[in-house]
């Protein structure tokens, strides 16, 4: 007997004790209808109790722990979402954006280096284009300096000849050059001997007669080796040399290496690219067009010219 039944039997024989509801209990018979069941005292069914009635069972609330693990359940899974959809939104942005960005600087990296290789190509053919229009020019050029270096040879040997023949008939380049010889010495206080030729030693004596040469102790010596308009002039410890020869050589290194402004010829090929070749060429140009004005006027300017050159001498 459960403790619920046991409680009922107690109250109701409690209720009929107090009701005066108790009779006397009899024995029962035992004859005919023993296959009937009865009651028995106190009205108990003497058949099996029926079993109580099963109660639902109410669901205990969730604990903290398990709130905080399902709380944390679910934002794992929503970070899963999260993370899944933003990886496959930021690979998607970042493959358009990295194609989009890849062909611009390609575009860029090409054009950049297309126009490199497109210098570097026309670079290498005007290299070559110059080089062969050099060839051609070369020989132009050497003729133009063969023609100047035989300009200046002649011009050379018309001044000789034109200087030759002035010395032999004024007295004024021959004391000129006597003169720059006495002033080159280092001390005039002493005897001085000046070799001449035959014709330049009358020519001397005549122009400063013998009063003052032997006031100025001055002794003229022949010298036959020595051509005329050459001198040479002696002292005891001194010796001055001015040969004609080198006074004339002077004045044409000094007339064809003073610098000129260059003479334009519009219609001379240049194909030099190349900066010290231009500058080389006008230079050479440049010494063309002097030398060949030199030697136009070659006669007069070595005559022009005697008399201040052998101050350089």
């Amino acid at each position: 007997m459960s403790q619920e039944t046991r409680a009922q039997f107690n109250r109701r024989l409690a209720s009929q004790l107090d009701g005066d509801e108790a009779q006397q209990w009899q024995l029962p018979d035992v004859g005919e209808g023993l296959s009937q069941p009865s009651p028995l005292a106190l009205n108990i069914s003497s058949g099996e109790p029926e079993p109580p009635a099963q109660e639902e069972e109410t669901p205990a609330p969730p604990t903290l722990a398990e709130i905080e693990s399902i709380r944390e359940d679910a934002r794992q899974e929503g970070f899963d979402e999260g993370l899944t959809e933003g990886t496959r939104k930021g690979l998607e942005e970042g493959r358009l954006k990295g194609l989009e960005e890849g062909h611009s600087q390609g575009y860029e990296q090409g054009l950049e280096q297309g126009l490199e290789e497109g210098r570097a190509r026309i670079q290498a053919q005007l290299a070559q284009l110059d080089s062969l229009l050099n060839q051609l020019v070369e020989p132009l050029q050497a003729i133009d300096n063969q023609v100047e270096q035989e300009l200046v040879e002649l011009s050379q040997h018309l001044a000789r000849a034109v200087i030759g023949c002035e010395v032999k008939t004024q007295s004024e380049p021959l004391l000129l050059a006597l003169r720059q010889a006495i002033d080159a010495l280092p001390s005039r206080e002493q005897r001085v001997t000046i070799q001449l030729s035959g014709e330049d030693m009358q020519l001397v004596r005549d122009s400063y007669g013998d009063d003052e040469l032997a006031r100025r102790n001055w002794h003229l010596e022949l010298e036959p080796s020595l051509s005329r308009g050459s001198l040479k002039v002696l002292t005891q410890r001194s010796e001055v040399a001015m040969p004609l020869a080198e006074r004339i050589d002077t004045i044409f290194s000094q007339f064809i290496n003073q610098p000129r402004p260059a003479v334009d010829e519009p219609d001379y090929p240049r194909f030099h690219s190349a900066p010290d070749q231009e500058a080389g060429q006008g230079e050479s140009d440049g010494m063309t067009s002097q030398t060949a004005t030199a030697d136009t006027d070659a006669p007069n300017a070595a005559a022009a010219q005697e008399a201040p050159g052998h101050g350089a001498a």
